[in-house]
């Protein structure tokens, strides 16, 4: 399932989401309010939505996963069937020397 609303609590020292709405959801029918992440508290009073996260999740709504990189930028990560479909039509391509390969 794809995120919608990425949030977590201010008691989290993690940087990884949770969907908001499933977590209000899941706290409906069952209140325990632990993060699903680290397992610390997670008051409804004490979650935020991450603006960054929401704004990567408008920008990619064709793709499931990101990487982010060691100086903070991120980048789309492609399903595994494309990337293998790339990599054997590059492989195929290089066998014919005249045929350029984009």
């Amino acid at each position: 399932m794809r995120l919608t609303i990425p949030c977590r609590a201010v008691t989290c020292t993690h940087l990884q989401c949770f969907d908001a709405a499933l977590y209000l959801q899941m706290n409906e029918k069952k209140p325990t309010w632990i993060c699903p992440v680290c397992d610390k508290k997670a008051a409804y009073e004490s979650l935020i939505l991450d603006g960054l996260f929401m704004e990567i999740l408008n920008d990619c709504s064709d793709v499931d996963e990101i990487k982010f990189q060691e100086d903070g930028s991120w980048c789309p990560m492609r399903p595994k069937k494309e990337a293998m479909k790339e990599m054997h039509l590059y492989v195929r391509n290089t066998k014919q020397p005249n045929q350029r390969v984009c």
